[in-house]
């Protein structure tokens, strides 16, 4: 935007007000600005609450969660969208329940797709790094083994054979879960 030759003098304005409104709240503390941690104090007359500083671990699997949930609902969604609407159509004119339904013949036809997601989150859980480095700094209860050899390693611990072998470990646990899930998903591409 600096550089950009047919820059407009708006945009240079807008350039101006986001320098000086970043370095205005530089020295601003987030619970002064947060909304919630205002309704704690003002509203309820409670401190606020730094939840990734109390609760590490907790955090990262909100987040976590947050952000795989919206993949393993496609996941969900492709297994509901493959169901034969005939089967359910015959198990609504045979007088089935809903629940009976969803027990007898939707939950069996989703536990491969439920097992894929379970795999493929299993294989990203074993290589989470950046959660951990860039919301607790791998603090107390929040490290994992990509963060332990990150810190054994070039993180400040320069302990390399170490880091190498916990690598090693590693690639070899995620080798396992691959296979694992590659077996699952053929199952499925077969059946």
């Amino acid at each position: 935007l600096l550089h950009d030759q047919h820059r407009r003098p708006e945009d240079e304005r807008e350039l101006a007000e986001l320098i000086v409104t970043a370095l205005n709240l530089e020295g601003v503390a987030p619970a002064d600005i947060d909304p919630e941690a205002a309704l704690f104090k003002t509203g309820l007359g409670l401190d606020s609450i730094e939840f990734v500083s109390r609760y590490p671990l907790q955090s990262i699997v909100v987040v976590l969660v947050w952000q795989w949930t919206p993949f393993m609902m496609l996941i969900m969604l492709a297994g509901l969208q493959s169901q034969p609407s005939e089967v359910l159509e015959a198990a609504n004119v045979d007088g089935a329940s809903a629940f009976g339904t969803f027990r007898q013949l939707t939950l069996p036809h989703l536990r491969p797709y439920m097992e894929l997601g379970t795999l493929l989150g299993t294989i990203y859980l074993i290589q989470v790094f950046d959660q951990v480095a860039v919301m607790t700094g791998g603090g107390p209860d929040s490290t994992n083994i990509p963060y332990f050899v990150y810190q054994r390693s070039i993180g400040g611990g320069w302990e390399f054979g170490k880091a190498s072998a916990y690598s090693i470990v590693v690639v070899v646990v995620s080798i396992v879960v691959a296979t694992i899930a590659l077996r699952v998903l053929s199952r499925l591409l077969r059946g």
